[in-house]
């Protein structure tokens, strides 16, 4: 009797725990979804059901006559903004109230997580004020060489491989081959050939990056959604297995005792420019720009001058290697799919592509040549939209905020969460979203949505946006312009023509369940 008295003690103890935190965002006058016993809105990507992007697209596309929705990420509090003018609020007007992402870092455990991506506060500031020269587009200018060459390895590659019978490509892995190239090459001044040598250490790295165990997607699920779990209960929790943090803490430090020793061997990428941030504080040639304060945070003059440790220079090499090779490689992977799908569209690139070569006269295209290209950046801002590579966004509340035009005011320390994927598709903001039509921004830097505030997102927007954004356009718009001067693709499955992708639901950035098989067909 008296253990049946307990149960019920502590079943009531629960329901009242579950009651009293799944009835915050309803105390503040706040809509939100009715949700789960424990998980709350967590259940469908918890379990594996919804990949990342989608989890919250399904939450976007559900809510939209709201123009906030409260989220229950388990006990915590969230919310998601559904609106484009409290969007544009939250990242630009009143960024100094959202300037921080929803993660935790803890460089004694993970030194890597040190990056311009997780960093918080004045920290984040003082090194985005630092690294923003880097990304000049006459840094990029000095860097494309070195990116046609391996632009040209790609296209040789297809060459050999085509002549020899093999013309079936998974096109994401070969343009993953190509981006580890340009990325190994100007991060860390290696040259590696991972589209010859799929053994080659670089492309094993970087597929074990984001080919993650259960253990691993599970933790990631936790440290985004509930970054401080570990923090508060006092738990090391390694979030980037160890070898691979050797790896890159050895080449970084390879890398740099070699310059060192060797001074006149000083290459223009962005190793060469990490270094001059170690070994005395800013870029010489842009060092008036670097103390050029746009992020909207109070300036710190003394600290933008503070050299670089090795540690946070290996951290910014490893974010600019697992950021650059993957998202230039996905859109290039979708880009072509969607090609293929629309051979119309295709010849359209091709044209483009073969009247800028024949107006210079020249088979070699030159930075300036990639420039002219204008319809076939089109077809990349439009892949883009259509699969936004990171599907949305987070933001962490730093002071009570109430959103302009409503009554809700969210308190400090809420996670706030904008479904890109939700805007993107939005038939709202973009007629017939699912159709993959290029031609929305010849006239338009957001593809003529039709909407105010801020939807396109491939990029993000604001002060926080992504800083290595024009890297990534170029060496996927060279790499794509490289391979369609001299070759056509063809869907090798044709019952994909007409039918939708689905979603790995294991990986954070969106990604295809199945691989992509393109033919490609030398052009006469």
């Amino acid at each position: 009797m008296v253990l049946w008295i307990l149960v019920a003690i502590f079943a009531a103890l629960i329901y009242l725990i579950n009651q009293h935190y799944f009835s915050y965002w309803s105390k503040r006058g706040i809509p939100n979804n009715d949700p789960t016993f424990i998980l709350g809105d967590l259940g469908s990507i918890l379990f594996g059901q919804k990949p990342f992007g989608e989890f919250f697209r399904d939450i976007y596309e559900k809510n939209k006559n709201h123009k906030i929705i409260g989220l229950y990420l388990s006990y915590r509090p969230a919310i998601l903004v559904n609106d484009p003018v409290l969007v544009q609020d939250l990242i630009i007007k009143n960024f100094t109230s959202f300037h921080d992402r929803s993660f935790t870092v803890d460089e004694e455990v993970d030194p890597l997580t040190a990056n311009l991506f997780l960093l918080t506060g004045q920290r984040w500031r003082d090194l985005r004020v630092k690294l923003s020269p880097t990304f000049t587009s006459g840094k990029l200018k000095g860097m494309y060489p070195t990116i046609r060459g391996c632009a040209q390895v790609l296209q040789d590659y297809l060459d050999k491989e085509v002549k020899s019978g093999n013309d079936v490509f998974d096109i994401r892995d070969l343009m993953a081959r190509f981006t580890t190239n340009v990325i190994s090459s100007v991060a860390f001044g290696i040259d590696n050939d991972c589209i010859n040598d799929r053994e080659n250490i670089f492309r094993k790295m970087g597929a074990k990056i984001f080919n993650r165990n259960f253990k691993q997607v599970f933790l990631g699920l936790i440290f985004v959604f509930i970054p401080k779990l570990f923090t508060s209960l006092k738990i090391k929790t390694k979030r980037i297995p160890q070898d691979i943090e050797d790896f890159f803490m050895s080449v970084v430090k390879q890398t740099i005792d070699h310059r060192e020793k060797n001074k006149d061997l000083e290459r223009k990428d962005f190793m060469q420019l990490l270094i001059q941030l170690k070994d005395q504080g800013f870029i010489k040639a842009d060092k008036d720009n670097s103390l050029d304060d746009k992020s909207g945070m109070e300036t710190n003059t003394k600290s933008d001058l503070k050299k670089l440790t090795f540690n946070e220079v290996a951290a910014q090499a490893f974010l600019f290697f697992i950021a650059g090779f993957e998202t230039s490689s996905s859109t290039s992977n979708f880009c072509l799919f969607e090609l293929s799908r629309h051979p119309e569209i295709q010849k359209q690139v091709q044209d483009e592509i073969d009247k800028v070569t024949k107006k210079a006269n020249s088979k070699e295209i030159s930075y300036d040549m990639l420039g002219e290209m204008k319809f076939l950046e089109c077809c990349i801002d439009e892949a883009l939209r259509k699969y936004p590579i990171v599907p949305s966004l987070s933001r962490e509340c730093s002071k009570d905020h109430t959103f302009p035009g409503t009554k809700y005011t969210i308190e400090k320390g809420t996670s706030v969460f904008i479904s890109v994927l939700g805007f993107h598709r939005d038939p709202e903001i973009y007629e017939n979203p699912i159709e993959f039509r290029p031609e929305r921004f010849l006239d338009s830097p957001t593809g003529n949505g039709k909407s105010n505030g801020v939807f396109y997102l491939p990029f993000g927007d604001g002060p926080r946006n992504c800083i290595g954004a024009r890297m990534g356009k170029l060496q996927t718009k060279l790499g794509l312009a490289m391979i369609l001067s001299k070759f056509s693709f063809e869907l090798a499955d044709k019952n994909m023509m007409h039918s939708e992708l689905e979603y790995d639901a294991t990986n954070n950035i969106l990604a295809p369940k199945d691989s992509i098989m393109l033919k490609a067909v030398p052009r006469m």
